[in-house]
């Protein structure tokens, strides 16, 4: 009787691939608990506990996996790092392209700059996300709505995304030049770079994305729109 999908994207791939009408189909993105996701009150002490390198941190947590463009990340940080040598990635998860991501690192020459955590926990991802400077999610296609974006900004940490699936709608409601041009290496080299030579300040930046991400997607914005749709729909259906 109703359908809830995350962004406007899934509801166009609802319309477009399986031929399904949207008259009963309602956006309500995804939520975060903004109350575990949120800033911390001593970043660089949390990066020492996590073993995490000083500088520019960047963090990316995907599937490794084609369709997530982690290859064309590990491309742009080459221009990234020959102009800030500062800079650090992170990756975090796990899949099959993690050998050979790990391959395309050491031709680069990028060992110092790019580091592979492998899974991590459900119950550390928040400490990952307020510790990084910039969360950079790169996906090529196919991203139906993009968690991790609001989870990191409910954390405090501005994210850079592709203009791909759900992410851009986040991102375009938040700040479009978060946004980068496209999904290949330069697109995501330039976006990086420019973001690093923002005079904008940062501590101001961050305590907008949290902002944002709590009055936007938190819970207790999100879940009374779905409890309102339950009961509009079990009134529609009831017997007269």
């Amino acid at each position: 009787n109703a359908v809830i999908v995350l962004s406007e994207f899934s509801a166009s791939q609802i319309r477009d691939i399986h031929g399904l009408p949207t008259d009963n189909v309602t956006v309500i993105p995804g939520g975060v608990d903004c109350r575990r996701f949120r800033p911390a009150p001593d970043r660089a002490a949390l990066r020492a506990e996590l073993g995490l390198p000083s500088g520019t941190l960047l963090l990316t947590v995907r599937n490794l996996v084609p369709r997530m463009g982690l290859d064309a990340l590990i491309e742009a940080m080459r221009s990234v790092v020959s102009e800030r040598p500062d800079c650090h990635l992170v990756i975090g998860g796990g899949g099959m392209l993690r050998e050979a991501l790990q391959e395309q690192v050491r031709l680069l020459g990028l060992e110092e700059n790019v580091r592979f955590a492998g899974f991590i926990p459900e119950e550390r991802l928040a400490d990952y996300y307020a510790a990084a400077d910039y969360f950079v999610l790169p996906t090529r296609v196919l991203e139906g709505f993009g968690l991790v974006t609001v989870e990191a900004l409910s954390c405090g940490t501005p994210v850079l995304g592709t203009p791909v699936g759900g992410t851009q709608e986040i991102l375009r409601r938040f700040d479009p030049s978060f946004l980068f041009s496209g999904v290949e290496a330069p697109d995501l080299a330039d976006g990086i770079l420019r973001r690093l030579r923002s005079s904008e300040d940062y501590e101001a930046l961050r305590k907008r994305c949290e902002e944002f991400a709590v009055s936007t997607y938190g819970w207790e914005v999100l879940i009374p729109q779905v409890e309102e749709l339950f009961q509009k729909t079990v009134n529609a259906h009831r017997p007269s």
